[in-house]
């Protein structure tokens, strides 16, 4: 095991505590911030393994959360320009980094994470975010990434129990 996968998987792990935190608040900007956070730890752990697409990919997503954040922090719904800009923005970094025709998966996640980030509801964020994050076990387990294909594998069993607890908490408030 070289240092860049130990690293790649310890980056990795932090990104996932994050990302599991993130999907337990109830608040948007609080949802954002952690996945801003998370995203910086989820491309150095791409980066590391030499995935550039991906960790390239991650990079604009850090700017898209860091962004989406700053917006809900001032109150302020994201522009469809916006949405617009940073889907080109994956599309020209998959164009400068594409090596093989899987590279086209991981700019598939990243232009559907950015759609459920401009959907409003927490509800409906958290049901979109669930095709992206099996596309990424996919996408691990095809390029031997098994440490990520974990940690997506993880993710989205996070993702149903979030779905879950606040589909009881919510029932609990009616």
């Amino acid at each position: 095991m070289g240092t860049g996968f130990i690293l790649s998987q310890v980056l990795g792990g932090v990104a996932l505590i994050l990302v599991a935190l993130s999907y337990f608040v109830k608040a948007k900007k609080s949802f954002l911030l952690l996945q801003t956070i998370a995203n910086l730890f989820y491309a150095a752990s791409f980066l590391f393994q030499g995935l550039f697409v991906a960790g390239v990919g991650t990079l604009i997503s850090l700017c898209r959360a860091l962004g989406l954040y700053i917006l809900s922090a001032k109150k302020l719904d994201p522009p469809e320009q916006y949405l617009i800009i940073l889907l080109a923005c994956y599309f020209i970094n998959a164009s400068l980094f594409y090596q093989v025709p899987l590279d086209i998966m991981p700019l598939c996640t990243s232009c559907l994470f950015t759609l459920a980030f401009f959907v409003k509801d927490m509800k409906n964020v958290r049901y979109f975010m669930i095709l992206p994050n099996v596309m990424l076990v996919v996408y691990g387990i095809i390029t031997q990434c098994y440490t990520n294909a974990l940690l997506d594998t993880m993710e989205v069993c996070i993702l149903v129990s979030a779905i879950i607890y606040h589909h009881k908490d919510n029932k609990k408030k009616i």
